[in-house]
């Protein structure tokens, strides 16, 4: 015996009966997935997940072990460093270009690369100026504090 399922759909405003057979019955079937499957399908990609930050981190670890000394840079030393690799090998392309082709590069960008890499640097050695002058002020404040305190232990 042959099940018939009828199936509506709308088109245009209008319902539409379609009929199911039941090998399309089972294709409908199998494209749902329930909440359990979709729950352990996550479990299992945050497993995977978890596993991996492990990994990462245990390489992590022997890529340390393997260096003698930790280096750990601040970020306006990073920028001062990369300031002056660019300035540097800006001067020695130039230089190189001007000798093998005689051709000169264009002043406005020599002008842009060493004014935009200046002000960078400029800016970087100000702001250390500024904040070793306040450090300078606190501590004499904070000094001026304690020897005019009576009451300080010391």
């Amino acid at each position: 015996m042959h099940c018939v399922n009828y199936l509506m759909i709308k088109q245009n405003g209008k319902l539409y009966k379609s009929t199911i057979s039941s090998g399309e019955k089972m294709l409908f079937r199998t494209k749902q997935k329930t909440h359990e499957r979709t729950m352990r399908e996550l479990k299992q990609k945050l497993q995977i997940a978890e596993m991996k930050c492990e990994e990462r981190n245990l390489k992590y670890k022997i890529l340390k072990s393997y260096f003698p000394f930790y280096i750990k840079m601040k970020f306006n030393k990073l920028i001062v460093l990369l300031s002056i690799v660019a300035i540097i090998s800006y001067t020695v392309a130039a230089i190189l270009l001007q000798k093998y082709t005689m051709t000169e590069l264009s002043p406005t960008l020599t002008t842009c690369v060493y004014g935009f890499f200046g002000t960078e640097l400029l800016g970087l050695a100000g702001i250390k100026i500024f904040d070793t002058k306040y450090q300078q002020i606190e501590s004499a404040v904070t000094e001026n504090i304690i020897e005019s305190d009576p009451d300080a232990v010391g």
